[in-house]
């Protein structure tokens, strides 16, 4: 019974679609020869990308990607069949590489960004700023629990999950991202990604465990894709004014200050290894997902770098609802914000 009823959740809350072939030839032929090296100038275009990306793609995947946003049931879409660019460089295990290098991979991310209603966001010390991170196993960080680790399994986690959530006041800090996308350019098959549906999660425990994890008794460290450490106490979980559950825990970066809060901690981390809670994903080239960050929590397996130029490798990006949930950190990029 219970199978059956997760199973039922999985069904209302994720959504795959397929982008045709004539799609993927329109995407190309349209996106290909743009050469743009900064941010900025592939932001001042995004009204363009996002039209191109509405006029090639059919009725069904538009209408997907238009109410991914608002739709309070699902938390997950998978954009499947995306072109990806041809005589991709090696994996760039530095973590870097120059726009102009990937074209199509970051006018259809903007692009269907655009289509969806959601503002492409950076934070000033996290990936240098940059909008676009490169989820590659670097090789002087195989063995760090982070998106640029390889070797261990990377626990399931919330992005950036010291900043306020979206119930929770901005002031000198930008929020919390409230999306994330990740597009694959290169896969391998045998690494498994996984992520848990926040009301799955919250269904499988107590009243008690819930009403722990909502008290200000957690030690949250910002991750190490951030420049510079910080320590906050703060909630695991938080619940909205409309009663939307929102969440920020990170396996490897949320420490317990009490035994009480220890205890919910244990009783949270246990139904995380609930495999039927898991739904699992392995990235191919030109899959892209787009999760509800603070609604939903995603882990990946550990797995063994080649480090022979042809590793998996993913390319992330952030974004909000509205840029009112942006400090900015420079007033001419508003889409940096202060953190």
């Amino acid at each position: 019974m219970l199978k059956e009823m997760v199973e039922a959740l999985k069904k209302q809350s994720v959504q795959k679609v397929h982008v045709s072939y004539e799609a993927t030839n329109k995407l190309v032929s349209a996106f290909s020869h743009l050469r743009f090296r900064e941010d900025s100038e592939w932001l001042n275009v995004r009204e363009w990308l996002g039209n191109v990306v509405k006029h090639s793609l059919n009725d069904e995947v538009i209408h997907s990607i238009q109410g991914f946003k608002s739709d309070d049931e699902q938390c997950a879409l998978i954009i499947r069949g995306l072109p990806v660019d041809s005589h991709l460089c090696a994996t760039p295990y530095n973590g870097y590489v120059p726009p102009s290098k990937i074209p199509l991979a970051i006018a259809i991310h903007i692009g269907i960004y655009q289509l969806a209603g959601i503002e492409p966001v950076s934070y000033q010390n996290e990936n240098k700023g940059l909008l676009f991170r490169h989820v590659v196993p670097a090789l002087n960080a195989l063995n760090e629990k982070s998106s640029h680790g390889s070797t261990f399994t990377f626990g399931h986690h919330v992005d950036n999950p010291d900043l306020p959530l979206a119930c929770e006041p901005v002031t000198e800090r930008s929020g919390c991202p409230e999306f994330l996308s990740l597009m694959a350019l290169r896969s391998d098959l045998k690494v498994r990604s996984n992520f848990i549906l926040l009301d799955d999660l919250i269904a499988q425990l107590s009243h008690g465990v819930v009403n722990e994890l909502c008290q200000p008794n957690y030690r949250i460290n910002r991750p190490d894709s951030f420049g510079q450490s910080r320590s906050s106490r703060l909630p695991v979980l938080i619940i909205g004014e409309d009663g939307t559950m929102l969440c920020r825990y990170d396996k490897e970066n949320t420490t317990p200050l009490t035994e009480s809060a220890a205890a919910a901690l244990v009783m949270l981390e246990a139904q995380l290894q609930n495999e039927l809670l898991k739904q699992l994903v392995v990235y191919q080239p030109g899959d892209l997902l787009i999760i509800k960050n603070q609604r939903l929590l995603h882990s990946r397996e550990g797995f063994k770098s080649r480090s022979d130029g042809a590793d998996r490798w993913l390319v992330r990006m952030f974004g909000m609802s509205s840029l009112e949930r942006i400090v900015p950190a420079l007033p001419e990029y508003k889409h940096i914000g202060k953190d």
